[in-house]
Parts: C-alpha cells; structure tokens; sequence
C-alpha cells in the first residue's frame, strides 16, 4: 500500500465531521424531491398549447363564477338596502304619530290648564263681589 492508496481508503471512509454536518432528508423532503423529479418529467412531455389552452378555459370559468357571485351579492344588496328604507320609513311614522300624541297631550293639557285659570278667575272675582256686597251692608 502506497500513499496513494492511504489516500484513497482514507476518502473512501466518512470522517466524523462530515457525518454530523450532512443531513439526512426526512420523508416530507423526500417525498418533494421524488415529486420533483415526476415533475420535471412530466413538464418534458407537457404540451404548453394545451396548458394555454385549459389555462385561460379555467380562467373564463373563474370569471364567470366571479359574475354570477357579483350578480347575487347585488342582489342581496338591493334585498338589505329595500329592508332597511322599510324600517326606517316605519320607524318614520312611529316617530310621526309619537309627536302627534304628544302634541295632543300638550295642548290638552294648556286648554284644561286655561279653565283652571279662568274658573279660578271667576271664583276671585265672586268673592271680591261678595266682599264687596258685605261692605256696602255694613256700611249704613
């Protein structure tokens, strides 16, 4: 054995360092390596006419789902914003006939509170003419 041949069982024989330095794949690395490989074959075989031709298939596809969603969600707006003018033209009135009670209640309540008034104005005034009645007769 010569140095030549040292060097090479040498080389032959992994050392320590390389060991810990290489990695060993695990089985989701190389099951994408093996999906790789099937790939890179199978784009060797592709027919990139064909892949045009489905791409932009698939993509009018898509276009048409994105109408037709489009379509229903303007819909569905039109639905919500025909509920939400109902509501607020019934909350409208419900407000409107609030005001009117109320307004009712108000007025109702001066008038009985101006009979009051006038009645006890009355009343005074019935008095003053009694004392004044009482006065004169004791007045001789």
């Amino acid at each position: 054995m010569g140095a030549g041949d040292k060097m090479q069982t040498h080389s032959r024989i992994p050392s320590r360092k390389s060991e810990a330095n290489r990695v060993k794949p695990t089985t989701e690395q190389r099951g994408t390596l093996e999906n790789e490989s099937q790939l890179k074959e199978r784009i060797k075989d592709c027919d990139w006419s064909e892949l045009e031709s489905t791409y932009i298939q698939m993509m009018e596809q898509h276009e048409k789902a994105e109408g037709e969603l489009r379509d229903q969600i303007t819909k569905l707006l039109q639905v919500f914003t025909a509920w939400s003018q109902t509501t607020v033209a019934h909350d409208e009135t419900r407000a409107l006939k609030r005001f009117r009670t109320q307004m009712n209640h108000v007025q109702n309540s001066e008038e009985s509170l101006e009979k009051k008034r006038n009645h006890y104005i009355d009343v005074v005034k019935a008095f003053e003419s009694a004392l004044a009645l009482l006065n004169d007769r004791v007045r001789p």
